[in-house]
């Protein structure tokens, strides 16, 4: 099976309400020369799109921004949510669009939504590991880990700073995760590319899924955001053994890659890595994580 996938950095999305967002992404797509299956926003979409659209005040802080924002993110979100809605089924696409913050009850969660081509929600994944910044906001740790079963494959999302907490990957790769979806947003003073390296790419090599990683590209509330999408795969399949499949400059607008199942199978054969693990030393230390899901053989 061959996937063909894309990650938008949101960078020359330019809009001022829900209808424009839409069709800015519609354009975008319609760059993209091949089909695409799967589309990949990145972190901090729903705060851009309030940003743009004016639902939240024009503040001089990105923190005041994101407080104007959880003022009103019930709406932000309903929007947010119906245009992606729209977007799967006018463009025949799996997205997970990107991050949205919400409350329960009262608590605050960094969530990310997949979705169908129908545009029926898959499934959410809440952000398990926090920033400094992201804990002083009040935002709360997610507890759980989910692969989607798609047409497309079993998909995982590591959402912002998961990638840089190795267990969150290997985990999702342990419940047989063959896509792994990732919304980032660096800042501009950290979007260095030794920094990316030792995020989704070094994960990609040590669990050996793929990995659709977009970056957000945009300025919120006076803070700068900017760094590479990509496309990972396992060295062993990529051009000069890079890892990559595409690589993005900083700010460019869409990068997008086929997916070759077989291939990765291949590599999967000559050296099964996720075998030689010990599946009983990560059941002992993320118990909760473990008692819903099936024990799985990887071949």
């Amino acid at each position: 099976m061959i996937l063909e996938v894309m990650a938008l950095s949101l960078s020359d999305a330019s809009f001022s309400s829900p209808l424009e967002y839409e069709d800015s992404v519609e354009r975008i797509a319609g760059e993209v020369q091949m089909r695409a299956d799967l589309a990949v926003l990145p972190a901090y979409s729903a705060l851009l799109f309030a940003w743009n659209c004016s639902m939240i005040k024009k503040v001089s802080g990105f923190r005041e921004a994101v407080l104007s924002y959880l003022d009103n993110c019930e709406e932000v979100n309903g929007e947010f949510l119906n245009s992606h809605i729209k977007l799967a089924k006018n463009l025949n696409l799996c997205i997970i669009s990107g991050t949205t913050l919400e409350r329960e009850g009262r608590k605050i969660y960094h969530t990310s939504t997949a979705l169908d081509r129908k545009g029926k929600v898959l499934g959410k994944q809440r952000q398990t590991h926090l920033s400094a910044l992201e804990q002083g906001l009040g935002i709360c740790r997610g507890n759980e880990l989910q692969v989607f079963n798609t047409d497309l494959g079993r998909i995982g999302i590591v959402v912002g700073n998961d990638a840089w907490y190795p267990e969150v990957s290997r985990i999702l790769a342990l419940q047989g995760a063959e896509i792994i979806c990732h919304p980032g947003a660096l800042d501009t003073d950290h979007s260095s590319s030794w920094r990316q390296l030792s995020g989704m790419w070094r994960e990609v090599q040590q669990n050996q899924f793929f990995c659709v990683e977009s970056q957000l590209t945009a300025r919120i509330g006076g803070e700068s955001f900017s760094a590479q999408s990509a496309v990972h795969a396992p060295c062993e399949m990529t051009e000069g053994k890079s890892g990559y499949l595409a690589l993005g400059k900083t700010g460019q607008e869409w990068v997008s890659a086929h997916l070759d199942f077989t291939a990765r199978e291949k590599v999967i054969q000559n050296y099964p890595l996720l075998s030689f693990l010990n599946r009983e030393a990560y059941r002992h230390y993320f118990p909760q994580i473990y008692a819903s899901i099936q024990k799985q053989e990887v071949k």
